[in-house]
């Protein structure tokens, strides 16, 4: 699992984390553009379409539409 493998029960959770974290990553960069994270990058529109195309990766490699409601 890589990592953070000890930090899961496991690789679903991994993964609805993984997924989450970039939910909220897009949800504050879309409500800061032009702004800068808390790591010192600023928020661009390349920022923001990069981190939605790697969302959509994820949710269609992770197929997140098998996934059991928790």
């Amino acid at each position: 699992m890589g990592i953070f493998a000890d930090r899961f029960e496991s690789e679903q959770q991994l993964q609805e984390w993984l997924i989450s974290f970039y939910e909220t990553q897009l949800r504050l960069f879309l409500d800061d553009i032009g702004g800068v994270t808390e790591f010192g990058v600023k928020i661009t529109p390349t920022l923001i379409k990069t981190t939605m195309h790697r969302y959509s990766q994820l949710m269609e490699k992770y197929d997140v539409t098998d996934w059991e409601q928790s």
